[in-house]
């Protein structure tokens, strides 16, 4: 039951994000980053773990041109194993199993990294921080395994991603922040 409802939710969310113009995810996105910086200066990560956004979800192409901070981005091997690479200027891209861009080579992301913030994507939102993502489990299964080592989850959205519910499991790992063009959000702790 609780996969149909997933679904149902998914595809209501998907939607509500393509409806948005090319001109409102800009300007939405533009101000979604400028709101994470202000978390970033204020927390002053060591390491940032981004994702490369997809065409309509919030961009993070900024999180990338930041050097202050340590920055990684995803490698997806399959479901169960992801890695994070870190990024310089000379970082090589390439398509990886899901179609997102993912860099070729780079030094891993250990637990022993330091202080951590994960920038985590996600399809649908609640306000108590449980989040559904595109269904393949990627960022699920690894939070499962590190998120003892991270110090905080900020999921980026758009307001018209939020549903007054997502169905959570007992696995399923809650965001600390959500932030969209309209507010940023201290996610309530189950």
């Amino acid at each position: 039951m609780i996969s149909s409802d997933k679904n149902v939710l998914r595809s209501s969310a998907l939607s509500a994000r393509r409806e948005l113009s090319p001109e409102q995810r800009s300007a939405y996105s533009r101000t979604i980053c400028l709101r994470l910086h202000e978390i970033l200066a204020a927390a002053q990560p060591d390491c940032l773990l981004a994702y490369r956004s997809l065409p309509n979800e919030v961009d993070t192409t900024p999180l990338f041109q930041d050097t202050a901070t340590q920055l990684y981005a995803p490698v997806t091997h399959h479901h169960e194993h992801m890695e994070w690479r870190k990024i310089c200027r000379d970082t090589v891209w390439h398509a990886g199993v899901f179609g997102v861009d993912e860099p070729q080579e780079g030094p891993l992301w250990s637990a022993a990294s330091g202080h951590t913030i994960l920038v985590c994507p996600l399809v649908a939102f609640d306000q108590r921080g449980n989040r559904l993502g595109m269904g393949k489990g990627c960022f699920d299964f690894w939070l499962a395994q590190y998120r003892s080592s991270i110090d905080q989850v900020i999921g980026l959205a758009f307001s018209c991603q939020q549903v007054a519910e997502v169905p959570a499991e007992r696995h399923d790992m809650p965001m600390d922040f959500i932030i969209t063009e309209k507010e940023v959000t201290q996610c309530l702790k189950r």
